[in-house]
């Protein structure tokens, strides 16, 4: 026992002796006060014991009556009694408590066992949860990886349908789009282009039926392929007439094309037309110019001519299909009549004046003169001047009608006596390289072009060629032929090359400028027609 436990039972001790001996209110609150304190103490019941006895044996001792001594006890046993039972009682219930305490940490341990069982499945519980969050999140990460690849790529498709509407749009050519699925295939779409094109606009199209740009002239062999393609549901080119809304007729080349969905239903069609009427119209003067080409050049002379005393070649290349140059060369009664010829343009008209004035000028080459009223001999035939006179009177009219002009050299040349007369309209001065020669020299006469007025006089000319002379007609297409630096051909440059072939033949001459004029433009065609002919004496 500790010194101050010692000293809390003498204190007790003695305040329990002194209220035994004395009494009173006051000793018995001390004695309660410090019985209290005993309860709550550490002492057990035998120390109380223990305080009780000393304190009863001391207070007895200084009793001498019975009386005293049995008041003394009688103190000491309400005390003891109301003292020892809460003492008990505390003790008691100190036990009580210690085993529901016992209890209480059974039933805590067990649920702290249990609690501990709960959150292992709880953790347990937690790291599945966790690992299928994990999955899950990545699942999502991956579809949401898929889903913006999915959006990336549904907005560059839809990046493509704006292109390829702003293209639609934007085309030259027609383009509409029928339902196949409602009855007369109504039109759904036209583009700008188709509106242009037929003279309705884009709401006037909407709801009808391409028909409406039928008319009395369209084919009916183009519109059966049509109607065979739509009951085949395949697709189909044709051309054919049609007619816009003020009835102005058009030629239309149609591509018809079925469009089906996913299925393979035919759901509409697609028609993208194009106005061809420009280019059928070229493909139609194309085959007539083409044809005029053959009928032109078949007008031409096939060979060289060469007779006693003379060789003549000659040479023509159309800039286009036709064109307006022409040569001839054919014996006459006393001699050769050589033209050369340009009419202006290249079209079908200039072709058509160039056959009028080669069957114009050998009919009135060849035809003699009238006999005269009193009878006397026939008369030569006409000279170079008056041919020119006349044929100039005879085309006139087709000329002006058709606002077209010509220029021409014209010559005749009589082998017999070697004179060559000759007489110009208007044309390029033929030149003259006699033989041995290193110059040439030009050949003229006074003259304008046909077809600027009725009556024209031509001046005529005439020499006498001797054994190896030269004479080259040719057209302004030789000598205004351009380089690609745009340098002309010229006639000077003519003339120097001329000047060098004196000893050959008048073809192979005209194949050596023909050479030259192909290097000189660096190519094989000319932006005008090229024509010559070569005379030489021999």
């Amino acid at each position: 026992m500790t010194e101050k436990e010692q000293g809390f039972i003498k204190r007790y001790t003695a305040a329990l002796q002194s209220y035994l001996v004395e009494g009173g209110e006051a000793g018995l609150e001390r004695a309660y006060a410090l019985g209290h304190q005993a309860v709550e103490s550490e002492l057990g019941v035998l120390d109380m014991e223990s305080i009780f006895r000393d304190a009863l044996a001391a207070a007895l001792q200084q009793h001498t009556s019975l009386a005293a001594t049995r008041r003394t006890v009688a103190m000491a046993a309400e005390f003891w009694a109301e003292s020892l039972a809460p003492f008990e009682m505390t003790h008691r219930g100190y036990r009580e408590a210690n085993h529901e305490l016992r209890q209480l940490n059974a039933l805590l341990e067990s649920e702290i066992a249990e609690r501990k069982r709960a959150e292992a499945e709880l953790q347990k519980a937690h790291d599945e949860l966790e690992q299928r969050v994990r999955l899950r999140t990545a699942e999502l990460a991956q579809a949401n990886k898929e889903l913006q690849a999915e959006i990336a790529e549904r907005k560059r498709y839809e990046e493509r349908l704006q292109l390829r509407d702003r293209a639609i749009e934007a085309s030259s050519a027609g383009i509409i789009i029928t339902d196949a699925r409602k009855q007369n295939h109504p039109i759904i779409y036209a583009n700008p282009a188709f509106a242009q094109m037929t003279g309705y606009s884009q709401a006037e199209l909407i709801g009808l039926n391409p028909r409406i740009l039928q008319g009395p002239e369209t084919s009916t062999e183009a519109l059966e392929s049509i109607r065979e393609a739509l009951r085949t549901s395949q697709p189909c080119l044709t051309t054919l007439k049609n007619y816009r809304k003020n009835g102005t007729i058009f030629w239309n080349e149609l591509f018809i094309s079925p469009v089906r969905d996913s299925e393979g239903n035919l759901t509409h069609y697609i028609g993208v037309q194009t106005d061809v009427t420009q280019l059928r119209k070229a493909e139609e003067e194309r085959h007539e110019m083409e044809i005029a080409k053959q009928i032109q050049l078949s007008l031409l002379p096939g060979s060289p001519l060469q007779v006693s005393g003379v060789v003549i070649a000659g040479y023509c290349l159309p800039a286009s299909h036709v064109g307006g140059d022409y040569f001839d060369y054919f014996y006459g009664q006393d001699a050769i009549d050589i033209v050369i010829a340009d009419v202006s343009g290249h079209s079908m008209g200039a072709a058509l004046i160039m056959a009028e004035t080669r069957s114009t000028l050998k009919a009135e080459a060849l035809r003699t003169l009238h006999l005269p009223a009193d009878g006397e001999a026939l008369q030569t035939e006409a000279g170079t001047g008056e041919i020119l006179r006349v044929l100039n009177a005879l085309l006139y009219e087709d000329l002006n009608r058709a606002e077209l002009f010509i220029t021409m050299f014209y010559m005749k040349y009589n082998p017999a006596t070697r004179r060559l007369s000759y007489a110009n309209a208007g044309h390029n001065r033929p030149l003259l390289l006699p033989a041995g020669a290193k110059v040439c020299r030009e050949l003229d006469a006074e003259g304008i072009i046909f077809g600027v007025a009725r009556e024209i006089v031509f001046e005529e000319k005439s020499i006498v060629l001797n054994q190896g002379d030269l004479v080259l007609l040719y057209t302004d297409g030789v000598t205004e032929a351009q380089n690609p630096a745009g340098e002309f051909f010229g006639a000077e440059r003519l003339a120097r090359l001329l000047a060098t072939q004196g000893p050959h033949a008048p073809q192979e001459i005209i194949n050596k400028i023909v050479k030259e004029l192909k290097s000189f433009c660096e190519g094989n065609s000319f932006a005008d027609d090229v024509s010559m002919v070569v005379l030489k004496a021999i």
